[in-house]
């Protein structure tokens, strides 16, 4: 049925050796970011604790860039997945293409009204009088820089979703190591400072955007990005947004949570804001690990779910189930008794090490569970089920994070922004234990179907052949 290798991998290859393949790219190419992210605030840090400062206060903005590139891509991905699943590789091509000239565009318009509205933005994100130069200076070249953040995000996914998870590997891990050459040259050799950071950033996206596009044009790619087959038809957008509507709810409401965070944290002083933005780097490197496990799962969930291979489909869940968890408490040991090791890594200033070493011991608690909570939801995007994304979505960083960051702050004052998170994460993955219930009866249901189909067909054969 299925003429192209890469399809044909989808359907047939063993999954514990598929997951293994799709999900080892996804993996590198996570932690060499995440690995960026380190050395990037690694680098920052030796400017100063207010330099820290700045870029905590500018990521909620990154995290609202990056929810637009995301949107399309994961919804884009999800989409991508189930037609090529169904043979469908002429509409892949229109879905892919519209994705990525109308996330082209919207960056654009994204970087013109950011800058135009930067300095009311930092204020309204929690920068303080002192924090303000440097968050300029750093927030606006990221600004700019949005049409590659964008364009990466989104097609990075959607290479994943044709199942070329090596080239994702390839243009995440380029952009992130020659970020890592490019920090120390042009913050400490030309002298720019933190505004060196964020240029750095920027050269590294716009070239991993160029190689993503070199890539659909070439002849590797399943897909082919012509602009004739530029299509913004009212049924793409829908099925886009059906799935990317969740994923840009968690990334915005991630950026409501952080500005309260910050806002909050800046009551106490700059040390507990650049604590604040530490924490949440060392914990996205177990963040973006897990979900590189899961963006190898995503399009074989997809695949098999569209081709209606139920069995392969249940196997890939509980195999990435079980990888991510027994990740998720390696992480914990790590995080747990080495805190003030890892903490030391990113700052030589005494006070941030104490409270950034308490509160990642708070964030380490709930990593065992993460692997479980992030497969899910995983799970309902590739099968298209938009609502209960959209629940979880909302829980995570909105109905549980916001309640818990004003009651646990009133109740434990600066100790209570750090139980924020890891409650939120808790209860997060016990509605993900609940909604997954139901979507594992709907699985039932379509796995009985299958096994019933070619029993059917056997009767049908057999009673044309006595007719």
């Amino acid at each position: 049925m299925y003429k192209d290798e890469k399809t044909r991998k989808l359907a047939e290859t063993p999954i514990p050796k598929l997951l293994t393949e799709m999900s080892i790219p996804a993996i590198i190419g996570m932690l060499v970011t995440a690995v960026y992210n380190i050395v990037d605030t690694i680098f920052v840090g030796r400017i100063g604790t207010e330099a820290i400062g700045a870029v905590t206060i500018a990521f909620p903005l990154f995290m609202a860039i990056s929810a637009i590139g995301l949107t399309f891509g994961i919804g884009s991905a999800s989409f991508i997945s189930r037609l090529l699943g169904e043979d469908d590789k002429k509409m892949a091509n229109r879905v892919s293409t519209t994705s990525i000239i109308t996330t082209f565009i919207i960056g654009i318009v994204t970087a013109a009204g950011g800058l135009y509205y930067l300095r009311p933005l930092l204020r309204l994100f929690g920068a303080t009088d002192v924090i303000m130069p440097y968050a300029v200076n750093y927030t606006a070249i990221i600004i700019v820089g949005s049409i590659f953040t964008m364009s990466n995000m989104n097609m990075n996914n959607m290479v994943r979703a044709e199942g070329s998870a090596k080239m994702s590997m390839i243009a995440l891990s380029t952009g992130a190591v020659l970020n890592i050459i490019l920090d120390p040259i042009l913050i400490f050799t030309f002298n720019m400072g933190i505004a060196g950071a964020s240029t750095a950033t920027v050269i590294a996206q716009a070239v991993s955007t160029v190689m993503l596009l070199a890539f659909y044009k070439s002849e590797k790619s399943v897909l082919d990005f012509k602009i004739r087959e530029f299509n913004p038809s009212i049924v793409i957008y829908t099925e886009i947004m059906k799935i990317g509507i969740p994923t840009l709810i968690r990334q915005l409401l991630s950026s409501v949570a952080m500005t309260l965070l910050n806002n909050m944290a800046a009551v106490y002083g700059a040390a507990v804001v650049a604590s604040v933005g530490i924490i949440n780097r060392v914990f996205s490197f177990g963040f973006f690990v897990i979900a590189g496990f899961t963006q190898g799962f995503q399009p074989i969930a997809g695949f098999n779910f569209g081709a209606r291979k139920i069995q392969r489909l249940k196997d890939s869940i509980k195999i990435t189930i079980k990888r991510t968890t027994i990740f998720g408490i390696i992480l914990f040991i790590a995080f747990f008794f080495f805190n003030e090791q890892v903490i030391s890594f990113f700052s030589r200033d005494p006070e941030v090490i104490e409270i950034a070493s308490a509160g990642l011991r708070l964030y380490a608690l709930v990593l065992p569970l993460l692997g479980f909570a992030i497969t899910i939801n995983t799970l309902f995007q590739a099968l298209g089920h938009g609502i209960p994304a959209t629940i979880l979505s909302l829980s995570r960083q909105g109905l549980f994070f916001i309640p818990a960051i004003f009651l646990l702050s009133n109740s434990f004052e600066m100790r209570g922004l750090f139980m924020a998170q890891p409650v939120a994460d808790g209860l997060t993955a016990l509605l993900t234990g609940l909604l997954f219930i139901y979507v594992y009866q709907e699985i039932k249901e379509l796995e009985a179907e299958e096994k019933a189909e070619p029993e059917h067909k056997l009767n049908f054969k057999y009673e044309q052949e006595n007719a």
